[in-house]
């Protein structure tokens, strides 16, 4: 990453929805050198626009004027798709490009003509001059003065197979096969000394030499051969010479050093080769500490010097002068093509290319300050000294390894920068329940939209983010990858609900990992943040009579709702001033909170004890942030009894999905013996016909039971998933109100015993979990001697009786019963503490 930015001249966006390769980049002086250069743009849409800079310096604003709509000259569809374009003397000023549609190629060659009035033109008009069709789909377009010839240019197309079509302009020539071609390789044509370099799919160099006077040694002219019977198999070409590279080749080009010298550049995938052409001689080399996508070469006039521009993944721009790095600076985007040209108001501009279409022509702006390393002192060294240094060194990283010591969060947040932001104005979902068919004037589907801003001051690679919410909400995009980090990157998420589901938690959970560009190492950064609470729940009427209740007292003067719950503060005044009736967008369940009028409690009751988790965990939220004093509850027996009915409707739910599994694996067998016996049948060519024998209707029978239980299998796992959310829901209430009354330290083995959400799994689920867990619960909390008991292996087996879970039931029981204990052993030692302090101090 840079501490430069490349400074915008000109930008402009190409087309909506378009792609965009290295060969859909073209700079030419189209209309004359006194106009400078023009850029062609070619989309594999089949789009061909032609733009014609104007940008100029702006001295009262201090910046350049940019994109204006008279830049573009030209903007329309040639074909399907656009797969190269070159410029040349195939007709007096015409610009040629390759058309690649499915089932016909062709190659086109348009003659440009401009239209002058008074000095400016209006507009531009294509001419198609003439056209071929390809007998192989191209792959590149390379043109040049082919053979020696002079004022006019030859065209040679790179099929996939490897095959090279040479046309003579409006005359198709003849055909060369390369060997050991698996994909198309880059290719260039030098007209100094008429030759073709291009590597192999064995990553060797190799150049063929006068291709065409060969073919005119057979042939009196080029023209003759177009003559000839077609159905001649094309001639194979041995290479002039050959050099090993010894890795891919990403592109390759050639520039004229001096009238005596060409250059020619191979950017592979980790290195930059600069080549002679009259022989194998290596002029230089440069190992690239990073993944390099394009690059261009030129040369600085009249110094001669050979500059090459190196686009890395990092979005940075590499300028090379030899193997010297001069100046690197940071671009807005990936490039995928990159070039050098003059424009009317500044020569010397990059553009560049985006796969996406964003083109831009930049500048560098500044004069780098290299900074060159003072020579180092040479000193005495003392070897003793540095070796005790060493061994030390070695302890603390052993110490450190053992200890497990990594890196602090506040290290972690330096090296990325992670701010969630959750809009306060939601937004109607047009996603929502689908299988919800009433009126949505009440605003049951909402959606939220999340914007997750990462910032960095290093590179980071491969850095994944993922959103995680409760159900019933999703996100519509849970997954964001991105391959480089170098800057800022902002990331945004809609979440919205899909199934008639209560809602458990208001917690969205952001994690992101990454992996250092130096060390590699992998880190992993975690923010939680809450959804609006309008998004679950409404203001309503108080019930009168529940079902279930959950009551919390509260040492101190209670807090009023309206400071409490500020977002329903206009809808509470219109109800009592000591009662708060909310329900649930989704499934319409009624939770109300009734204050003390003599006491210091809260009361939440609730027909359905499902939708109290959401109600309690916020009202405890929020006491905790504007109450003072200690909270207390008491675990009634119809919350036990609550947890009970969820966790047999889960387990019945399981049972009810295995018994259909087992029921098609029954059948599924049956239709394998079926279809055996009516193979047999078929092979011996039995006189008798298969419908005597009622294997067709056998057959038929048993794909239609098979497709049944099918449908019933996928209705059985969506109850079940139903189920495994309810009984989330009732244990996240239990815990709840069990910590309030319990140290943290019990509460977090009791959390991670049985507050996990159900795995949805064949063999092992929640109950299978929960019963190991809350075993091991039992026996660590257990007053009693259990070395005996630790050393026990315990294992993980499916449940499969109803004894077996009657005892999972009773372990939860003695679980709750044994925190419950626990509570009031340490309420009777403190308050022995405190009355043998009291005694004293007196």
């Amino acid at each position: 990453m840079s501490l430069f930015k490349t400074n915008e001249w000109w930008r402009t966006q190409c087309g909506v929805n378009e792609s965009f390769d290295k060969h859909s980049l073209l700079i030419t002086p189209l209309f004359g050198a006194d106009r400078k250069d023009i850029i062609v743009i070619g989309s594999h849409s089949g789009y061909l626009r032609i733009y014609s800079p104007f940008s100029q310096w702006i001295e009262e604003t201090k910046s350049p004027s940019g994109y204006k709509s008279s830049d573009l000259i030209v903007e329309t569809q040639i074909s399907d798709c656009i797969v190269d374009m070159k410029a040349g003397k195939f007709v007096s000023g015409s610009i040629c490009f390759i058309n690649d549609v499915i089932e016909l190629t062709k190659l086109f060659s348009i003659k440009i003509m401009l239209m002058h009035h008074f000095f400016k033109w209006d507009h531009c008009d294509l001419e198609i001059a003439y056209e071929h069709l390809l007998p192989r789909f191209p792959a590149s377009l390379t043109t040049g003065p082919f053979g020696g010839a002079r004022g006019r240019d030859f065209l040679c197309i790179q099929c996939l197979d490897g095959t090279l079509l040479f046309y003579e302009q409006e005359t198709p020539t003849f055909s060369l096969v390369l060997r050991n071609r698996l994909l198309p390789e880059p290719i260039v044509y030098v007209s100094r000394n008429d030759i073709f370099v291009t590597p192999s799919s064995s990553w060797i160099l190799e150049c063929y030499r006068q291709v065409v006077p060969l073919c005119h040694s057979k042939y009196k002219s080029m023209a003759e051969f177009g003559s000839k019977d077609r159905s001649e198999e094309s001639k194979n070409l041995e290479p002039d010479w050959s050099y090993n590279i010894g890795e891919a080749v990403l592109d390759i080009d050639a520039v004229i050093l001096s009238s005596f010298e060409v250059g020619i550049l191979i950017l592979g995938e980790k290195s930059l080769y600069c080549l002679k052409d009259n022989c194998v001689t290596l002029k230089y080399s440069k190992r690239l500490e990073y993944k390099a996508l394009c690059f261009q070469p030129y040369v600085i006039e009249p110094d001669g010097k050979l500059m090459v521009l190196v686009i890395a993944d990092t979005n940075t721009l590499m300028i090379y002068e030899g193997t010297t790095l001069r100046w690197s600076a940071q671009l807005p985007f990936t490039p995928v093509a990159v070039t050098r040209a003059h424009f009317q108001h500044l020569d010397g501009v990059i553009v560049v290319l985006s796969e996406e279409g964003q083109l831009e022509a930049c500048y560098l702006g500044s004069e780098p300050s290299l900074f060159i390393a003072p020579p180092l002192h040479r000193r005495g060294y003392d070897y003793v000294a540095a070796e005790d240094e060493l061994i030390e060194l070695r302890k603390l990283a052993k110490k450190n390894k053992a200890s497990g010591n990594q890196l602090s969060d506040v290290t972690m947040d330096a090296e990325l920068i992670m701010s969630v932001t959750v809009s306060a104005d939601l937004e109607p979902c047009p996603r929502g329940n689908q299988d919800d068919s009433k009126d949505d004037s009440e605003g049951r589907n909402l959606m939220c939209r999340i914007t997750i801003e990462l910032s960095t001051y290093m590179t980071l690679r491969d850095v994944q983010v993922y959103v995680d919410v409760s159900k019933p909400f999703v996100a519509d995009k849970d997954r964001h990858v991105i391959t480089n980090l170098c800057d800022r990157h902002v990331l945004r998420s809609m979440i919205y609900p899909t199934m008639d589901l209560p809602a458990m938690s208001s917690d969205v959970r952001i994690t992101a990992s990454y992996e250092t560009a130096d060390r590699g190492s992998l880190r992993v950064l975690q923010k939680t943040t809450q959804l609006p609470l309008k998004m679950m729940l409404r203001a309503c009427p108080p019930e009168n009579t529940s079902t279930f209740t959950a009551t919390i007292k509260c040492s101190e003067s209670l807090v009023a709702f309206s400071q409490l719950f500020p977002e329903f503060t206009g809808d509470v005044q219109r109800q009592n001033w000591n009662v708060l009736g909310l329900q649930h967008l989704q499934t319409g369940s009624v939770v109300t909170i009734v204050s003390g009028a003599t006491s210091n409690r809260y009361r939440v009751q609730s027909n359905d004890g499902l939708s109290m988790a959401l109600v309690v965990q916020q009202l405890m939220n929020r006491l905790k942030d504007k109450a003072t004093g200690n909270f207390t509850t008491a675990i009634a027996q119809n919350h036990i009894q609550l947890v009970q009915s969820q966790m047999e409707a889960h387990y019945h739910s399981r049972q009810k999905v295995d018994k259909i599994a087992s029921e098609i694996g029954l059948l599924s067998t049956q239709l394998r013996n079926i279809e055996r016996r009516m193979l047999r049948a078929v092979r011996e060519r039995n006189t008798r016909s298969l419908a005597t024998t009622g294997l067709p209707f056998l057959l038929e029978s048993t794909y239609r039971a098979i497709f049944a239980l099918l449908d019933d299998l996928a209705i059985a796992r969506a109850e079940r998933e139903r189920a495994g959310h309810g009984l989330r829901c009732v244990v996240r209430l239990l815990l709840l109100l069990l910590r309030l009354n319990v140290n943290d330290d019990k509460y977090a083995m009791l959390e991670a015993a049985i507050g996990f959400d159900p795995q949805l799994c064949d063999e092992l689920d929640w109950e299978e979990i929960a019963d190991v867990s809350l075993s091991a619960f039992l026996r660590s909390t257990s007053r009693k001697s259990t070395s005996h008991l630790d050393t026990k292996a315990t294992t993980l087996t499916k449940m499969t009786s109803t004894k077996e879970f009657t005892k999972l039931k009773k372990r939860l029981v003695h679980a709750i019963e044994r925190l419950d204990s626990c509570r009031e052993a340490d309420i009777v030692e403190n308050e022995q503490l405190e009355a043998a302090g009291d005694h004293t101090s007196s």
